[in-house]
Formats: C-alpha cells, structure tokens, sequence
C-alpha cells in the first residue's frame, strides 16, 4: 500500500483507480503548502454565508460525533476548546486560488470529474468517525500528523450508527494503520471505509473526483434537449395500430419510444451537451465565471504578448476538453462551450497540459492570426489571465 512515488498514469488505471489505495510518502513538496490556505484563513471562510462548512466535535470517547453547519461566528471559536473537533470547508480552491495549486499534482486523474478540494482544520483527537464516500478522494496531510486506518477492500452494504449527526460506520472493519505527515497522500477509491484520527493539531487537504448519478444527467440533458426546438419534438404515435386502442402499449411501440430515446442520445447535441455538463462546478454555490470588467481587444492583447507577457490559466478554472472520433475538439469552461474550428486543436490540447501560454506557444501552436480570436474570448472571459493578474 505504500509507495515511495506516484505511480505511473498506466499503473494507477490498471491497479489503482476504483480499486485499491495507496500512500505516497512525501509526494507533495514541503515548500508548497506555504501558498496553501492556513487556519485562521480557513476559519475566516467559515464565517462567509456562501461557503460551505462544518465543525465537527467528537464526544464520548471518541464514539459520538456531532456536526453543525456554518456559516460560523468569529467567537464560536473561542469555545472548542484545544482537543477533539474539526473545521471541514468545501470548495476552498474556488475561494483561495493558491489553494488550487495543489491541483498540478494531480493531473494523473480525471480532472473533468474533480469536484472540490475540502480542507479540514482538526485538533488532537479530532476525527469524523470512521466512514466511506461516494466519491474518490486523495488525502493530502498539510501540517501536523494524523493517523488513517484504510479498509483493504470496498463496503458492500453500509450499516451506520443510528442518532448520529454523521454516517458512521456501526461496524469495525479490517484495514491497515498508516501515520501520516506534511507532503504524504492517500489515494481512497469509493466505498473504501477509513477513518483519520489527529495526533496534533494539522490541516489535511480532500482532493475529491466524483461521477454524476445517471438519473442527474438524464434530467439535465431532457432540460439542455427542452432548449433545441428543432428536436424537441411530441411523441405523435406514428406507428400505433389496433394492437394500442385502450389502455395497450404494445411491445412494437414501446420499442419505437425506446429507440426515439436513444436517437436523441446519439446526435451531435449529446456532445455538446456532454462537454458543457462536466465542466459546471459541481456545486450550486458556485457561480459561473463573470466577464472581465475591462474587455480589451486582439490588438491590444498581441501587443501585451510582444512585451513578453505570459497568459496563465489558473488551477481553479474547471475546464472540459472532448476528443471526437472524427478528429475534431471541443471545449467548454464552467459550463460555456467555446466555439472553436479544427484550426484551435493544436491549442486546445495546449491548454489541457499546460498552465501558461507565451507568443511563442502561439506561434509554435498555429500561429497568431489564427488563434488570437479564441485567445481573446478566453482572456475577457477570465479563463486567462496575465500572471500578474493572478491573486
């Protein structure tokens, strides 16, 4: 289960993803988590109305748990005490952006399923009770030391503790003890039962990926399909014969429903629905992307290009790029499909495995005159930004 490094991207879909854990030692270098949300930052987020967060205290000896929801007041924190509770906060990289750095680390995964980085403030003792998630989830240990222990396979049948502010496994289940320090990070795939305990007083940082229900998507692309008149179409009963008088849904017909479902699932608009879908944030705290305040022009842009200004696509843009058979590519960002033609592929890819863009990748990628427009659109959209623009 230990590992000195991340494996390599064929190892980790082959032996890993929804499969089994691990632990890297010291896979995150010490020196990033000085750029990383703090305490006292973490807890001032806490305070905020549109952020989610939670604190939760142990009781009990370490068998009850109970959990309020914030927003918090500055002096709720004066009362915990030094010893068993925690601080959990949902979606710090859309609020602290270098926060979202942390995110490079973790380009292996599917970063078109991420859906927060959640980052947990915890005492000595501090814990949220033994448990699973639905979801995958990297732990990354921030300061202090927290112990783990990592169930050996997936949960078929949770059972929890009744009266409980959280879903706590009832049951003890089999696993391995891991302690963990600054930069070491465990891989949990779903359904996978652990359970941290703090040692001293640390931060640790929940990486989490998760797959939308296909009951979600359903309804969300039947809404996206509501939009399309020109397919969107009643059922007319075309073919209905003798066989369907009364209350009768013969099995012909029901097949014609059936396949007139599926057709609607196999046209270009599925794509273009897909792409857009996965790149929506995951939770509806989290607004769309606002234009930049100050537009500026193509010609304005390549001149800030020619001074040796570098774009820079910062982590916490949530963007999904689709590779069609036919060759061609598409992109959206927080939910806005970007209009692009063959020509942008080279670029598009660009910004799939790159963080910053200089005239010269312009040039290299199919030159100025043909990617400025689709550069700019992203520019006045804040999908890029000049370095020191960045916060």
């Amino acid at each position: 289960m230990i590992l000195n490094k991340f494996p390599s991207i064929e190892e980790f879909y082959k032996i890993y993803w929804n499969k089994k854990p691990f632990v890297v030692r010291g896979a995150i270098s010490q020196s990033s988590f000085d750029y990383f949300v703090d305490p006292d930052t973490l807890a001032g987020l806490s305070l905020e109305e549109d952020i989610k967060s939670r604190i939760v205290i142990t009781e009990a000896q370490g068998k009850k748990w109970r959990c309020e929801h914030g927003p918090f007041e500055e002096k709720r924190y004066s009362t915990l005490g030094e010893r068993n509770w925690s601080l959990l906060v949902q979606n710090v990289e859309q609020y602290h952006h270098k926060t979202a750095n942390l995110l490079k680390e973790f380009n292996f995964a599917p970063r078109w399923l991420m859906d927060d980085i959640m980052v947990s403030y915890s005492t000595a003792g501090g814990s949220v009770g033994p448990h699973t998630d639905s979801y995958h989830v990297f732990l990354v240990q921030g300061m202090g030391k927290r112990t783990w222990r990592i169930g050996f396979q997936a949960v078929e049948n949770e059972d929890y503790i009744e009266g409980q502010d959280l879903k706590v496994l009832k049951d003890d289940f089999d696993g391995e003890d891991v302690e963990v320090s600054i930069g070491d990070v465990i891989y949990i795939p779903p359904n996978f039962a652990h359970e941290g305990k703090t040692i001293e007083e640390a931060l640790t940082f929940s990486v989490g990926f998760l797959g939308p229900k296909l009951s979600e998507m359903l309804i969300e692309y039947g809404a996206y399909i509501e939009e399309q008149e020109e397919v969107d179409k009643h059922y007319s009963g075309d073919n209905l014969n003798m066989q369907n008088a009364y209350f009768q849904i013969n099995e012909k017909e029901k097949n014609n429903i059936q396949n007139d479902l599926v057709n609607i699932i196999q046209t270009d608009h599925f794509s273009k629905w897909m792409v857009s879908y996965f790149s929506k944030p995951t939770h509806d705290e989290i607004e769309n992307i606002e234009l930049r305040a100050n537009q500026i022009s193509e010609e304005k842009l390549q001149v800030l290009l020619q001074e040796s200004e570098v774009l820079y696509k910062p982590e916490h843009i949530k963007l999904t790029i689709m590779l069609l058979d036919n060759g061609d590519m598409r992109l959206a960002v927080y939910g806005d499909v970007i209009e692009t033609t063959p020509t942008h592929n080279r670029l598009i890819s660009w910004l799939d495995q790159n963080s910053t863009l200089s005239l010269k990748d312009i040039e290299r990628l199919g030159g100025v005159e043909a990617l400025i427009n689709v550069i700019n659109q992203l520019y006045n959209q804040n999908i890029l930004c000049f370095e020191s623009e960045e916060k």
